[in-house]
Formats: C-alpha cells, structure tokens, sequence
C-alpha cells in the first residue's frame, strides 16, 4: 500500500467516503493547492496519523486543542467530527474545551463552542428540545 494509500484510509476512517474522495481528488488534481492537498494524506494523515504512541481519540484531543488556541473554528469543526467518529464523547470534548480556557481565554473558547455547536445540531446530539444553539457565551 503507498502513502497516499494509507493517508486516504485513514480519511475515509475518521471523515467518511466524500471526504476521502474530495481529498483524493483534490491532491490527484494538479491544480493550485494539489500539492498542499498530497502533503496533506502523505504525510499527515498516512504518516502522522498512523504513528504508535497515540490512538485516534488521543490525537483528536490534541488536533482540537490545537484548533482552539489557534481560533480555527472550520478546522475545530472537521475535528470534533473525526474526533466524535474516533470514539470521543461529547463531555470529553467540553473538557478539552474546559481545560483550554485558562490557557487561550474565553474569546478562543467562544469560537471553538459557535463550531461546535453547528457540529451537534448537524448531528443531532443535544437531547435537549429547547436546546437552540450555542452563539459563543452569549
């Protein structure tokens, strides 16, 4: 199996088919950004992802973390989704989201829970029926 075998394996596993054919795709285009798009299942998902030493779930914490503290809330999105599809629960995800606060402050929070929001509306996560979205804190 290549890299770009293995990398798309791995996409398919954490995000589901159409985000493995659009990555795969997107990297076999040669267009602008197919190059970033290989580097991307090369080395990322078929190199980083697959290392020993973490699982999944224990990388999508670190993936999330990292999204958070950057105020990436697109990316904090594709996250939590692989992370949820990696095992994670929604209370393990808040507590990434706790854990961060003193650390990156409540505006990078705020992004990270507007993202997140979208994510358990679009999954129909909250049990809640008068739940009608997070808008950051407030």
């Amino acid at each position: 199996m290549t890299n770009r075998e293995a990398g798309i394996n791995v996409v398919r596993e954490m995000m589901g088919e159409q985000a493995a054919a659009k990555l795969n795709a997107s990297a076999d285009s040669n267009t602008f950004g197919a190059a970033i798009a290989g580097y991307a299942v090369d080395q990322v998902f078929a190199d980083i992802w697959t290392r020993p030493g973490l699982d999944r779930r224990s990388r999508s914490l670190v993936s999330m973390s990292v999204m958070i503290a950057m105020r990436q809330p697109h990316e904090f999105g594709i996250h939590m989704r692989a992370g949820l599809n990696n095992g994670l629960t929604l209370k393990e995800i808040e507590e990434v989201l706790i854990q961060a606060l003193p650390y990156v402050g409540y505006p990078a929070i705020a992004t990270a829970m507007t993202a997140a929001a979208e994510v358990i509306k679009e999954r129909g996560l909250e049990v809640d029926k008068n739940y009608t979205g997070h808008r950051g804190l407030l």
